[in-house]
């Protein structure tokens, strides 16, 4: 199957939402702040410890997305620092 194949149904779809959400969401300064800041282990720590997702509710999220009309949801799981959702 060839590209244009592949992302027919995105060029289709064209609405969604992406959730890119992890630590780096405490500092609040984008997802590559440890490496541009240059954040020790140690001090990143912090953030594991402090990250507490107990108002995850994908249910909620993806009846908003509905709702507003979105037709897809990608959440990205592992990041690159080495988090995972689950």
């Amino acid at each position: 199957m060839n590209r244009k194949e592949r992302t027919k149904w995105f060029l289709d779809d064209r609405f969604g939402m992406f959730i890119h959400w992890g630590l780096y969401a405490i500092p609040a300064r984008g997802e590559w702040v440890r490496s541009v800041e240059r954040i020790s282990n140690e001090d990143y720590e912090k953030y594991f410890e402090e990250f507490n997702p107990s108002h995850y509710n994908p249910k909620e999220w993806a009846r908003a997305a509905k709702s507003a009309g979105q037709k897809y949801a990608v959440l990205t799981t592992k990041h690159h620092d080495g988090f995972c959702l689950f």
